[in-house]
């Protein structure tokens, strides 16, 4: 692997400080920082998604991943890598948003995809259980527990399958 937890803990980290500073170099933005925890959940996503590119480049795949994929009405999934849908969440879930991830997981499945979810972290041991239940614990990937950088690599192997190209220039 080229990667575990830590560095890629790191690149984010690393990235998100360097994110905040050139938004804050914005002529409109007069120096201030931005506070919108949008940027770590997109940074975290061009983390993971750089990192695990990195990882199946080096295993012989080069990888389509598709960014923001409809997955029905106006429901999107984070990442598809082939036909492995993933939810990247930087902060772990809120309130029933296992319940919400249920549903995307039976109209993935519907549309021949792999649900993965995978998070920095999640301390609230309820949440962690209910996605282990939600997305199945070969599925639940938590970026807080060492070695799970590793099997979620090994998992998108496992389960990937690219799509047909379909001559728009996808990559």
């Amino acid at each position: 692997m080229k990667y575990d937890e830590n560095d890629v803990d790191k690149l984010y980290k690393e990235n998100l400080s360097a994110a905040r500073k050139l938004l804050a170099s914005l002529p409109v933005a007069e120096g201030r920082q931005p506070t919108t925890k949008g940027l770590n959940g997109w940074v975290y996503e061009q983390t993971i998604r750089h990192c695990l590119f990195e990882e199946l480049k080096e295993s012989g795949i080069t990888p389509t991943i598709e960014e923001q994929v409809p997955l029905h009405g106006r429901t999107k999934v984070d990442m598809l890598v082939g036909k492995v849908a993933i939810e990247i969440k930087a902060l772990g879930i809120f309130g029933n948003d296992a319940r919400k991830y249920s549903g995307n997981r039976v109209k993935a499945e519907e549309s021949g995809w792999s649900y993965f979810y995978v998070t920095r972290g999640e301390s609230y041991s309820p949440y962690r259980a209910a996605m282990q239940s939600t997305f199945g614990k070969e599925r639940a990937f938590f970026l807080d527990t060492p070695g799970d950088w590793e099997r979620f690599v090994k998992e998108v192997l496992r389960n990937y399958e690219a799509k047909p190209q379909s001559g728009k220039g996808e990559l």
